[in-house]
């Protein structure tokens, strides 16, 4: 080998081992001291989640060094809890974590136990804070949209009436009930929701001896091409009782 030759390959191996140790000196001097990483960041508004459960839930991983915390490990913990829609987890330069939360807002009760958050999540939060003035909607956990939607709308076509939904439900089959808040229910069936609806009204509500039978009715079957059937019984609205002891006295 030429000595030109072999003075170049030595340079270039001592400018290899030269970078190497650069490297190694880098990595030693951006990673931050102790075994922990010392601090947790937490932003978003959640009025269901406190600061204190997240910490809670996050301490298990703040115990590793920074470079080793499980980050989503930790995002999937915090995604447990039901009142959180998102949760993004990230390291926080030089030795903590940031958390940032956002909670779900509520639209309607869903079944006996869940909640429908206003992305069409469901979710079931602890009973005591499950919400208890929202409409009541049902129906298979990936429908809640649906329902949600078709509630506003067909509320919107009795609201003219001083007529107001109560609960709304979407079955395996994908028939409708609705229910009124008086407490009437209306069996609206797969189709033809809205064409039903308007029957309703018009020929229900829009005599006054039809909607005096209906005080006591249990339901209105809307699922007929060209009427309705009335059936059941239930307890006089409690606002015409009162009227009627008025009346009376």
């Amino acid at each position: 080998m030429k000595r030109a030759d072999a003075k170049g390959l030595r340079d270039l191996l001592l400018g290899g081992l030269l970078l190497l140790g650069v490297a190694a000196c880098t990595w030693q001097g951006i990673k931050p001291d102790g075994d922990n990483t010392g601090h947790l960041y937490i932003s978003g508004e959640s009025a269901h989640v406190s600061d204190a459960r997240i910490a809670k839930v996050a301490a298990p991983y703040m115990k590793a060094a920074f470079f080793d915390v499980d980050i989503e490990a930790l995002q999937a913990a915090l995604a447990r809890e039901p009142w959180l829609s998102d949760v993004d987890v990230a390291r926080h330069w030089p030795d903590g974590i940031a958390v940032h939360v956002t909670e779900h807002t509520p639209v309607a009760l869903w079944g006996k136990q869940a909640v429908l958050g206003a992305n069409g999540r469901v979710f079931v939060p602890d009973a005591a804070s499950r919400p208890h003035d929202l409409v009541e909607l049902d129906g298979p956990a990936t429908a809640g949209l649906k329902v949600y939607e078709q509630y506003r709308h067909l509320s919107e076509l009795l609201n003219g009436q001083d007529v107001h939904l109560a609960r709304l439900a979407l079955d395996a089959r994908g028939s409708w009930t609705a229910t009124l808040t008086d407490g009437l229910e209306l069996r609206l069936g797969r189709g033809e929701l809205d064409e039903r609806v308007q029957r309703f009204i018009d020929y229900a509500l829009g005599d006054d001896q039809a909607r005096t039978a209906l005080a006591t009715a249990g339901y209105v079957d809307l699922r007929y091409s060209d009427g309705f059937a009335v059936g059941g019984s239930r307890a006089a609205d409690p606002k015409d009782q009162e009227k009627g002891n008025e009346q009376a006295a």
